[in-house]
């Protein structure tokens, strides 16, 4: 008598019930739902950051115009300043 069945109590009945014989099924409806939640998160997150990526387009184009500007103005400047001192 070495087993965990043979110290169980004298009021114990025959066999476990079928509760605690049963595997633990999870309701597959509730993890579709979890996954879906998770999914539609996901969809939220690429869309901001489309939606931020084509935001800055315009202000990273206005800058690089506004750069390159500079620096054609900056050049005309010295040209300019080159043939004033050949005048």
């Amino acid at each position: 008598m070495t087993t965990f069945a043979q110290w169980r109590s004298p009021n114990y009945r025959l066999g476990l019930s079928r509760a605690e014989h049963a595997p633990k099924h999870y309701d597959l409806r509730l993890v579709d739902q979890f996954y879906a939640y998770c999914q539609a998160i996901a969809r939220t997150e690429r869309y901001r950051q489309a939606a931020e990526q084509t935001r800055n387009v315009p202000r990273r184009t206005l800058w690089a115009i506004m750069i390159a500007v500079a620096y054609f103005g900056y050049y005309l400047f010295e040209r300019l300043g080159a043939l004033m001192l050949l005048l």
